[in-house]
């Protein structure tokens, strides 16, 4: 099996514990982020907030981690298990100095991580993670024994911990119209994975006056399918859907950053529809505002964004180059082709409870289905394939633009090739796994698969 190199990126760390993630290098990068963060807020005894996607191997990692930031003289706060958005929500609503979250993600349940928050409340970028790194590097070369004798789920925290979803889940509902959603009388089912959506979703369904039809709703993180939320991964909410005569469904990833939806008929729909959903909700409401994606989203949020007169602009593939980019910009929202709703006025971060509401928003207003909403956007074919790390890039790159010669050349990540037919191809490798990625969109089936075929042909 090929596995992640033992390297921080923006997208954190991640890798199969007890093999490429060890209670080491667990400790390891905590020094290293701890030391980062005092120097950072010029305090020695800085606040960090660490919450866990609640994967069955998070107990004991978020253990290792609170008990080494208490070592180092960290005001700890141990929110235990929460999701992603919730502890970036909470850094920057408490004023924390940073925050560690134990999670991998969508990754494979053998797999856990780390991912770090700054005191700005955002995800690490790349010179923080080259900082934070060169500090791992140095504690790497200790080889003093660092196993840890803790017991799993020993509850490390002395103060006491403000209710986290509870204040999140209530800034969502004071920026949407909470009395129009209560008034649809929806009933909805969810699939929260048995992860960490399920301390967030049954009061932030109560307080929208939905009838939540749960799916996986233990937080004990055995995963019942796959955790990455794709549409083969996911028949049981769709059953579910059908077999409860939901208004529609929602899926989870396990640190409830990613949102898939589900319609009316059980179907699941493209992934890259939350984000745009969410769009023509903000946008409607604020036209002339610009947008920002990265660049392997659909085109659909640019078309939204140009109906209302505003701009898209296009950054590189990762969380924290969407949102500096949303900065820099003065974006009013923006996000992720693969379930990630951006949206500042509530949540500086992908966040699948924010295009929840949203999305039910967005029905209960213009009262429509979930089919009725999607079919007045632009009709795109997507194709997203990968494949194992082996071809030469750059010589991959070089090739692409010589033979495709017509198109408009984005080199921010990777290539992404735009031709003048509003067809794209975007190849780049992958933050997170050891995986060459080509994504590409156009009108019709027929060509979209002509250009992969071609790009195949041209890099093999």
């Amino acid at each position: 099996m090929n596995k992640i190199k033992r390297k921080l990126n923006v997208s954190g760390y991640r890798g199969i514990w007890g093999d490429s993630l060890t209670e080491k290098i667990v400790i390891d990068y905590t020094k290293a982020f701890a030391k980062f963060t005092k120097e950072k807020s010029k305090n020695e005894n800085p606040s960090i907030l660490v919450g866990r996607d609640g994967r069955e191997t998070g107990g004991h990692i978020r253990d290792l981690v609170v008990e080494e930031l208490k070592k180092l003289k960290i005001k700890v706060i141990d929110g235990d298990i929460l999701p992603t958005p919730t502890v970036l929500f909470s850094v920057r609503l408490h004023k924390y100095d940073g925050g560690i979250i134990v999670t991998a993600s969508h990754d494979p349940i053998e797999y856990n991580g780390l991912k770090f928050v700054n005191k700005e409340a955002l995800f690490t970028i790349k010179e923080e993670v080259d900082e934070i790194e060169k500090y791992y590097s140095e504690y790497e070369k200790d080889n003093l024994d660092s196993e840890s004798s803790i017991k799993d789920n020993e509850n490390n925290s002395s103060s006491p911990i403000p209710n986290f979803p509870q204040e999140h889940a209530d800034q969502i509902i004071s920026n949407v119209n909470a009395e129009l959603i209560r008034a649809k009388k929806f009933k909805i089912a969810v699939d929260m994975i048995n992860a960490s959506a399920c301390v967030m979703d049954p009061y932030l369904f109560e307080k929208l006056g939905v009838e939540l039809v749960p799916l996986n709703n233990i937080p004990n993180g055995k995963f019942a399918h796959k955790p990455e939320p794709l549409r083969e991964n996911l028949e049981g909410i769709g059953e579910l859907v059908k077999k409860s005569k939901a208004n529609l469904g929602f899926a989870h990833d396990p640190d409830a950053d990613r949102l898939i939806v589900v319609n009316e008929n059980g179907e699941v729909i493209l992934e890259e529809y939350s984000i745009v959903l969410a769009i023509e909700n903000i946008l409607s409401k604020n036209p002339g505002r610009d947008i920002v994606l990265n660049l392997s989203t659909s085109q659909m949020g640019a078309d939204v964004a140009k109906k209302y007169g505003g701009k898209c602009f296009r950054t590189k593939i990762g969380e924290g180059y969407v949102v500096d980019g949303m900065i820099a910009h003065n974006a009013i929202a923006g996000g992720e082709g693969n379930g990630g709703v951006i949206y500042p006025t509530i949540n500086t971060a992908r966040d699948s409870f924010v295009g929840i509401a949203l999305i039910l928003e967005l029905l209960a207003e213009r009262n429509q289905t979930i089919n009725q909403s999607i079919e007045g956007f632009p009709k795109y074919f997507m194709k997203k394939e990968k494949w194992p790390v082996g071809e030469n890039l750059v010589e991959a790159y070089s090739k692409l633009k010589s033979n495709f010669a017509e198109a408009k050349i984005d080199e921010q990540d990777g290539l992404r090739l735009d031709f003048p037919d509003d067809s794209w191809i975007h190849l780049r490798p992958s933050n997170t796994e050891p995986i060459i990625r080509l994504y590409g969109e156009a009108k019709t089936e027929e060509r979209i698969n002509s250009l992969f075929a071609e790009a195949r042909r041209i890099i093999s």
